[in-house]
């Protein structure tokens, strides 16, 4: 099998994480059409680990830990939440050669100056169905209430 690496090195995706899913004027999510035609280009196994956790937790440092990277998603130093919507980014697997790591850095939950309950439901469900492992990031003990969170949107 083939290093990934160099198969997909003249995709951008590859290079840097690119938004997937946006908020239009509306507040409806939409997927980017050049960031979807990068990934439609990806014919290797792709194992996706998304992320989703309330805002300011940590999500996107983790993220670029898992990509091997001190860099990538923007990491915020304030209490501002940095990530808008669902960013990707691919990475040549790091154990399975030949397979494509597809991370997903979602916007964080219970922010509210970016969204509703609704808008948070909808990025926490799309980022359960896009991926193989989801990591939900919490900075307390896994309690009752975060099984709450966890089963509200179904």
């Amino acid at each position: 099998m083939s290093d990934v690496s160099e198969i997909y090195k003249r995709l951008q995706i590859f290079e840097r994480p690119q938004c997937l899913l946006e908020t239009d004027k509306d507040g409806f999510l939409t997927i980017v059409k050049e960031t979807a035609e990068e990934m439609e280009q990806i014919t290797s196994p792709v194992n996706v680990v998304a992320i989703a956790g309330l805002y300011r937790t940590g999500k996107s440092y983790l993220m670029n830990r898992l990509a091997g990277e001190t860099a990538g998603f923007a990491l915020g130093s304030s209490i501002q939440s940095k990530t808008k919507g669902i960013w990707a980014w691919c990475r040549a697997h790091p154990t399975q050669r030949g397979q494509v790591l597809l991370l997903l850095d979602t916007e964080g939950l219970g922010d509210a100056e970016k969204g509703s309950q609704d808008h948070d439901n909808r990025i926490f469900i799309i980022a359960t169905l896009l991926s193989s492992t989801l990591v939900y990031n919490m900075m307390t003990a896994f309690n009752q209430d975060a099984i709450e969170k966890l089963t509200y949107p179904f």
